[in-house]
């Protein structure tokens, strides 16, 4: 999925019309609001995720990428919504199965003396046994469409501000 700022064209013509910034220093603050933004996206997803989904940041925090081109003043944010093994959210053995964060899985077990992946019987034999997961991918869709995209304008808005800002008083200190 993907979201490109269009709209707030006319607001930052406004904004550097207010603070009568030069094309240069547009283009700066652009830049540093682009990468602002982007490490915001970065926190505020971890953040809301985490709480959506109570899985810990620590399992999410190796799912998120950020890449900022500075020359077309964009930032890429990769979301990876695969599964999380059920192993990243601390499991423990109970008496009825397996409690991982806030996922319970009955009949599932974990090998003994070892921190490692929690298996499942897929029937009523010993064998085959597969690795559970937990899956997010709806959790984090609902989280980027609902809380993030809808912020994504304004905080874009609020970061050129203090960019244009910034440009103007280096511009004194000079």
């Amino acid at each position: 999925m993907k979201l490109f700022l269009d709209g707030p064209e006319r607001e930052c013509e406004r904004l550097a019309l207010e603070f009568a910034a030069t094309e240069k220093q547009i283009q700066a603050a652009s830049r540093r609001a682009v990468s602002k933004l982007g490490r915001w996206m970065r926190s505020a997803i971890l953040r809301e995720s985490s709480r959506d989904t109570g899985m810990p940041r620590k399992a999410l925090k190796g799912r998120l990428k950020m890449s900022v081109d500075r020359v077309a003043a964009s930032t890429r944010v990769w979301v990876g919504r695969n599964a999380i093994p059920l192993s990243a959210l601390n499991p423990h053995q109970t008496r009825s199965g397996v409690t991982a964060g806030p996922v319970q899985r009955r009949h599932a077990f974990m090998l003994p003396g070892r921190r490692g992946p929690v298996f499942k019987r897929e029937g009523r034999s010993r064998l085959p046994i597969s690795v559970q997961y937990e899956d997010i991918s709806k959790d984090i869709e609902r989280v980027l469409q609902t809380e993030i995209y809808a912020e994504a304008e304004r905080k874009f808005l609020h970061f050129f501000r203090q960019e244009l800002r910034w440009e103007k008083v280096k511009e004194g200190r000079s």
